[in-house]
């Protein structure tokens, strides 16, 4: 879903609303190839709105599937999509300024609005850093290989005071006072 802002100053009145399952896996796939293995149909329900002061706000409630890859072993792992996003756009870059950090407010790029790369950056973006199977979570053992392994960070603070007290030469506890002077 593409608009131009030509198209939408007729809704200054009315909202355009929308109620629609788009495809978007095509395009999820060749964005983040890495990130995205499957994407089903996203139903969108929302609105766009023209203000008298040229900028647009769109409103959208987004539920769907995603498959992505476990963060620990790159199996697939289902996640539901279930999110709203609040947007404003903008024409001129300098009004930037006038918000705060927190809202979302992006500058509205040739005159029109891509509805589709709203939802898609959204999705990501509400993706977290850690996804694990059900089965990873379940087990508490993290992978290893030769010669490597994975811990906690927990472990590795325990690990590493184990060893700065079992590499302690207990002839060298003189040198300790030597340079307290």
């Amino acid at each position: 879903m593409k608009y131009n802002k030509n198209q939408l100053q007729k809704y200054r009145q009315n909202a355009l609303t929308f109620d629609e399952k788009l495809n978007l896996e095509e395009n999820a796939k060749k964005r983040f190839p890495t990130t995205v293995l499957a994407l089903s149909l996203v139903q969108v329900k929302g609105y766009i709105r023209y203000y008298d002061n040229e900028d647009l706000s769109l409103h959208a409630e987004i539920t769907g599937k995603i498959t992505v890859p476990s963060s620990r072993s790159l199996l697939p792992v289902v996640r539901d999509i279930n999110l709203i996003i609040d947007e404003r756009y903008i024409e001129d870059e300098q009004r930037l300024k006038d918000f705060d950090e927190t809202e979302a407010v992006f500058v509205l790029e040739n005159d029109t609005l891509d509805v589709d790369e709203a939802i898609l950056d959204n999705i990501i973006a509400e993706l977290p850093l850690q996804i694990l199977t059900t089965a990873e979570i379940a087990d508490d053992k993290l992978p290893s290989g030769k010669d490597w392994h994975v811990v906690s960070e927990e472990t590795f603070e325990n690990e590493k005071k184990d060893d700065n007290n079992s590499n302690f030469d207990p002839r060298f506890a003189k040198l300790d006072d030597f340079f307290k002077e």
